[in-house]
């Protein structure tokens, strides 16, 4: 029998994200793409979805422009001890979330928890993995195209990753040959100088006087309270009060991702990567850059770096976001990185 379980904060979770779902469907004055006639639908999903040997629900939010349900869809995945929230935060009240931005821009949008985070079932620790989550999101990919998620059969899957989401992704994409494209933010073939202090902050999720009342099983890790701010955000770039908001929001990873963090950093994975990529790091990202090897200062110099990295047929292209440190997502400017993915997205073959 499984030993999956959804986390015993369902109710909670599920509140906060019925929160975050209505700032994304309510109308705004937001500098979002050609303002949607009317705001986009979302709703709640589950999918079944095999992990070590067994078989999880991985739980996540699905967003489709108003009219007919487009052929695109794009698998959303955040990073270590974050979850579908991260694509669902406005940064502040005059931006829109990534998941209002792209909805409106008119592409179908699944924000996904890996297993073991947000709403997704809790998974043997040490068995959640990168490879375990690989072959989990590979089988969430085939439901989408048969149209099993949702009902509708989506000709073209786009993975957009957070950093060990990013890694998830790539590695998918590198395995299976079955994504279209990869845009990738949070990610490089590199190290910066806080990545060590993100390592001292990992502790176990039992201990966390937030998430230590969810009961969370045994090898199951998040950050150290008020550590998140400084690791995560250019406090610059960031609304007052998210440095609050990425404490409130956080959630768990596992001891099995903590030992396999590093696995998508190896150049045969990125080298086996034949679809269209697109990676985007903030310019004070110093979990990853801004170290010994690469200076985020600018997109070329991100580019010069990490096509070493990338073969001819990934047709890279680079981003970086001033202002904003490792959690794009949530710096003020982040509608500036959703554009240029946007347009990216845009340019793609069909």
């Amino acid at each position: 029998m499984s030993e999956n379980r959804p986390p015993r904060f369902s109710l909670a979770r599920l509140t906060a994200l019925a929160g975050l779902v209505l700032l994304t469907v309510a109308p705004a004055a937001l500098p979002a793409p050609a303002a949607a006639a009317t705001a986009p639908r979302c709703r709640l999903v589950s999918v079944p979805a095999p992990v070590a040997e067994q078989t999880a629900t991985l739980r996540g939010t699905l967003c489709l422009p108003s009219g007919q349900a487009p052929d695109t869809v794009q698998l959303l995945l955040a990073g270590a001890t974050f979850d579908q929230a991260y694509w669902l935060t406005p940064a502040d009240a005059r931006t829109p979330s990534y998941v209002r931005y792209m909805a409106d821009a008119g592409y179908a949008v699944l924000a996904l928890d890996r297993p073991g985070t947000g709403l997704s079932d809790r998974t043997p620790a040490a068995a959640t993995d990168l490879g375990s989550e690989v072959g989990a999101i590979h089988e969430v990919v085939g439901r989408l195209r048969t149209g099993a998620v949702d009902g509708h059969a989506y000709r073209r899957v786009i993975g957009v990753g957070h950093s060990f989401g990013s890694s998830v992704l790539l590695t998918e994409a590198a395995r299976h040959a079955d994504l279209d494209a990869l845009a990738v933010t949070g990610f490089v073939h590199s190290v910066g100088p806080k990545l060590e202090e993100l390592n001292q902050a990992i502790v176990p999720a039992a201990d966390d006087p937030l998430l230590g009342l969810t009961r969370p099983p045994s090898g199951y890790l998040t950050t150290k309270a008020g550590s998140r701010a400084d690791l995560f955000l250019d406090r610059a770039g960031a609304s007052p009060p998210m440095p609050s908001v990425i404490e409130l929001t956080k959630t768990t990873m596992t001891t099995g991702e903590q030992a396999t963090l590093a696995e998508a950093g190896d150049p045969a994975i990125s080298g086996a990567v034949r679809v269209p990529v697109f990676l985007a790091v903030g310019r004070h990202d110093d979990l990853f850059c801004n170290g010994p090897y690469l200076q985020c200062t600018d997109a070329a110099a991100v580019k010069t770096w990490e096509s070493w990295f990338f073969p001819a047929e990934a047709r890279l292209e680079t981003f970086v976001l001033d202002g904003a440190g490792h959690a794009l997502n949530l710096h003020r400017n982040a509608t500036a990185w959703f554009a240029a993915a946007r347009e990216w997205l845009d340019g793609l073959p069909r």
